[in-house]
């Protein structure tokens, strides 16, 4: 369910989002983009993360393990959903 993902995304980025403050809080230095509330985060970076990342191991994991097949057409629909939102902003 494309709600569900979106959501479970959401609260990634937001404990993202709140270590990074918490670093902030405790002078650490300089912090990964992905936790600055400043820079894109991880809503924005999606499309590469799923082409880079995910569709090159589960496109493998796929070729050693057929039955799996299902999985994949799901991380296709998630990247095309991000796709769409990215189209948007």
């Amino acid at each position: 369910n494309s709600q569900v993902h979106l959501r479970w995304v959401q609260k990634l980025e937001q404990e993202f989002f709140d270590q990074g403050d918490k670093e902030d809080e405790l002078g650490v230095g300089s912090k990964s983009p992905l936790m600055d509330r400043d820079k894109a985060g991880i809503t924005k970076s999606q499309c590469g993360f799923f082409k880079v990342v995910v569709l090159p191991l589960f496109k493998s994991f796929c070729t050693a393990f057929p039955s799996v097949n299902p999985i994949l057409d799901i991380i296709e629909k998630n990247l095309a959903l991000w796709a769409k939102i990215e189209e948007k902003q």
